[in-house]
């Protein structure tokens, strides 16, 4: 029956296009009661302690890609839900602290439940494009890594500066995004938005250099990485890194969002097939 439904559109758009897709747009506004799926891809850039935010010269960009189901619960107010994977690095190279060495990359997962607040109602026909806001909570996983004599290490299970810290900390989302292209049940969105994590080791790094005299060789190697550079190691409790200051992941999203259904839709098809 949904064959011959699409059938019988497209037979009637050879004679009657210009009423039928106004009323297939209408069919497909959004509305109260609209489900929707996206995807998401775009570039990252980890905010922390081995990276430096005004230093546009070496943004140490990433990659993130993502999936998220959402649903349209008023005519302003949008519920979503999201699964990520997402890719971010940084180093002290190039930076006031390069003499220290340190420096991490990490692929990682997180997941996120929030609100999307449109600037005007979806069907606010004085406004063509529809800003909106979005914020919400959730979890990820840290897997920081070194590379480190050409072998990528985990970081975590060395206890570099002498602590075993949760490696499935809460984040904070939150961000802004405005459609680009729109057509009848496809649309383009660009978004902005900043991770930040309830972790201060997302990178690795937080506090002060401990005592390596009882730590593994490998573990102490990557606690302190001057010697690589031929230098005198760090005196334990020296700073390592900034604790007053959490980590986090700005990523800026191309989106494709597609309408999965919509009441009118819905209404519609009961409406033919009765």
């Amino acid at each position: 029956m949904r064959f011959l439904w699409h059938f019988s559109l497209l037979i009637t758009g050879l004679f009657y296009s210009p009423e039928l897709w106004a009323q297939r747009s209408e069919i497909w506004r959004e509305k109260s009661g609209t489900w929707l799926l996206n995807v998401g891809v775009g570039p990252t850039r980890y905010l922390g302690d081995l990276n430096e935010q005004t230093n546009l010269g070496h943004l140490r960009l990433g990659a993130a890609i993502n999936v998220a189901g959402a649903y349209r619960y008023s005519p302003q107010l949008t519920l979503r839900a999201e699964a990520q994977l997402y890719y971010i690095r940084g180093t002290q190279k190039d930076t006031h602290l390069s003499f220290n060495n340190l420096s991490f990359h990490s692929l990682n997962p997180d997941i996120w439940a929030g609100v999307q607040w449109d600037f005007w109602r979806a069907d606010d026909r004085n406004h063509v494009i529809i800003p909106y806001v979005l914020a919400g909570v959730g979890l990820t996983y840290m897997t920081p890594k070194a590379t480190y004599k050409g072998v990528s290490v985990s970081l975590a299970p060395l206890h570099t500066e002498a602590v075993a810290y949760s490696r499935l900390p809460l984040i904070l989302r939150y961000g802004i995004g405005v459609p680009i292209v729109s057509t009848e049940r496809l649309k383009w969105h660009l978004e902005g938005i900043y991770t930040h994590v309830f972790s201060d080791y997302l990178d690795d790094v937080s506090t002060v250099y401990p005592d390596r005299t009882g730590m593994e060789p490998l573990a102490a190697a990557l606690s302190d990485r001057r010697l690589e550079l031929g230098q005198t190691p760090n005196v334990a409790g020296n700073q390592r890194g900034n604790s007053n200051r959490r980590d986090g992941y700005f990523i800026l999203s191309a989106r494709l969002i597609f309408v999965i259904i919509t009441p009118s839709q819905q209404n519609y098809r009961r409406s033919f097939h009765r």
